[in-house]
């Protein structure tokens, strides 16, 4: 009988000079590669391994063999020959004969890291495993891209194979150190508590960073844990290194290591230089209240409005430290108690705010001395007559009354030149010596003599200031004014008497009204005991009845001191008289 043989068949990119078996679905084919020239000289043999898949073929390996003179020959100058049991293959060419065999996964390495793939040899050794260890490989691999020049893909590297192991980490980062690249490497050293380098390592990168890019410097100190490292010497380097232009970078840097080693005044005032409003931020999230008393001054000049949010809560900062902080700073001073005063209107430095208000804000002073009762008035009155302040001395002179409420009149009448202040000031004062002297004051300017008479209406007789006008005297619009005044005395006098007529009619009628209900009916029942004698009140012949028959009516109780009953009695009593009359 005859054995079937399957038969397959594939394509290849090559003429075949000869095949050999390899597996039972693996061939080695030498072969010369096809071109589109007709020439098949200067063209290199090669060596393939094909694998069958599914009627289709798969080249696993293919590799270019030179040999003497292959220049000169073409597709049929070479043969293929071998021994199946040795898994050897023997290339024949017309001057050269080359051996092939299976080489090992070692040698195969070993060929890998020559030939400077070491990606494929550590791949080759994670899936075969091999004598050679994969860290080894990795250490190649790092020298070499630090050899080209690419410091991130190094550094990259280094984190796929280094893992938390601190020694080899070490070991590594210092073949960095000696490119100037440890800033490359920055971003993949390991940070944890896992594995934490010594903190000499992380003081090279900032060092490095320091030196080669500020702002990434900042970067580092921000994101990396304070543990790190040792924040003073950080501090120190910082403080050799600092240079201008990067002056911002650097006191940033300067206020979160001094916020990390527990120097708040020191971070503050750095972020103080930066004018950076994060120190508000800092002073709540920390608290520090006792810190900032020597740095008020500063704050108020960052950002008042901020400042003040502190400044004024008496819980966080005395309002004595700051008042202390500020007397040196008169404006600032201004603004504060001025604040304070709309939070709490009885503090004890309200008075210092007499003097403010004379230099920085004018319009508050007399609106404050009016609402404030918390002042000395004579040390209010100093300053305001330093200043010529006519309408502010008048109201203190006023509240003192006397002889200085006759000083502020006069001060109105010479200095303010106000006749309807002058009239407004006797009347709040309602006194009969300042009349007159406003009246006196003011007979000899015929001009203004209808001013004082319209404003004495209901205050001041103004007989007084009719009989100071001379004879012969022309006042202007003097008529009108004696008309006006006539006019509203007349109205006055007029609207008294209505209101008397209605008062009158409304006594009388409510008068009646009283009388009327007294002497209503009230309904008693011969049941009814009087409260004071305790016999009935009404004492009848018959049995009980709801109407009271006056032939029956015998009297009331005997005491006649209820109150309900005196008038009832009476009322009775002379009906039943007027009956009797009536009769005979």
């Amino acid at each position: 009988m005859l054995r079937r043989r399957k038969i397959s068949t594939f394509q290849t990119t090559f003429y075949v000079c000869g095949l050999a078996p390899l597996s039972a679905k693996q061939l080695v084919v030498l072969g010369f590669r096809k071109e589109k020239s007709s020439c098949f000289k200067a063209q290199r043999p090669v060596l393939c391994v094909i694998e069958y898949k599914m009627n289709s073929s798969e080249e696993i390996c293919t590799d270019s063999l030179t040999l003497r003179g292959f220049e000169e020959y073409t597709v049929n100058d070479y043969s293929l020959g071998g021994i199946i049991e040795e898994n050897r293959f023997y290339i024949v060419a017309p001057k050269d004969i080359v051996v092939a065999s299976l080489i090992e996964t070692d040698d195969r390495i070993e060929w890998l890291i020559k030939h400077s793939k070491f990606e494929e040899a550590m791949e080759l050794i994670s899936a075969n495993g091999g004598n050679v260890p994969v860290l080894s490989v990795a250490k190649l691999y790092v020298n070499h891209l630090l050899a080209l020049k690419k410091y991130d893909d190094a550094a990259k590297l280094c984190l796929r194979m280094l893992g938390n192991d601190k020694v080899l980490w070490e070991e590594e980062v210092f073949k960095f150190v000696k490119c100037q690249q440890l800033r490359s490497v920055s971003a993949y050293l390991p940070t944890s508590d896992e594995c934490k380098l010594d903190p000499h390592v992380y003081e090279m990168v900032l060092y490095e960073f320091l030196k080669f890019d500020v702002c990434g410097f900042l970067n580092l100190i921000k994101e990396w844990p304070s543990h790190l490292y040792d924040g003073l010497a950080v501090i120190n380097a910082i403080h050799d290194n600092f240079r201008k232009h990067h002056a911002n970078q650097l006191l940033e840097s300067l206020a979160l290591l001094y916020s990390y080693q527990g120097d708040f005044e020191s971070a503050l005032r750095m972020y103080l230089k930066l004018q950076n409003k994060d120190v508000f931020q800092l002073i709540r999230r920390y608290e520090l209240y006792d810190v900032i008393s020597k740095l008020i001054i500063p704050l108020i000049q960052l950002d008042r409005d901020c400042a003040f949010e502190i400044l004024l809560d008496k819980k966080k900062i005395k309002t004595e430290i700051v008042v202390h902080q500020l007397e040196h700073k008169q404006e600032y001073l201004y603004w504060y108690l001025d604040s304070l005063l709309k939070k709490d209107p009885s503090n004890v430095f309200q008075k210092k705010l007499i003097s403010l208000y004379a230099i920085f804000d004018r319009n508050k002073l007399l609106p404050f001395l009016k609402r404030s009762k918390d002042y000395d008035i004579q040390e209010a009155l100093v300053v305001c007559k330093q200043e010529n302040f006519y309408p502010e001395i008048v109201y203190l002179l006023g509240c003192m009354g006397g002889v200085e409420a006759a000083e502020a009149l006069n001060i109105i009448i010479h200095r303010i030149r106000d006749i309807e202040m002058a009239i407004e000031f006797c009347k709040e004062h309602d006194d009969n010596d300042l009349w007159n002297a406003l009246i006196n004051e003011f007979s000899n300017h015929p001009e203004i003599v209808t001013k004082v008479l319209d404003g004495i209406v209901d205050y001041f007789s103004p007989a007084v200031v009719v009989g100071k006008i001379k004879m012969g005297q022309n006042i202007p619009n003097l008529r009108q004014s004696l008309i006006k005044m006539l006019w509203h005395y007349n109205l006055q006098g007029e609207i008294l008497s209505s209101a008397q007529q209605i008062q009158l009619s409304d006594y009388f009628e409510i008068h009646s009204e009283i009388v009327t209900t007294q002497r209503r009916g009230q309904q008693v029942s011969n049941e009814q005991m009087c409260s004071l004698c305790h016999r009935p009140v009404l004492m009848l012949r018959g049995g009980m009845s709801w109407a009271l028959d006056l032939d029956d009516f015998r009297g009331l109780c005997g005491c006649g001191k209820h109150p309900l009953l005196r008038t009832l009695n009476q009322e009775l009593l002379g009906i039943s008289g007027q009956k009797a009359k009536d009769c005979t």
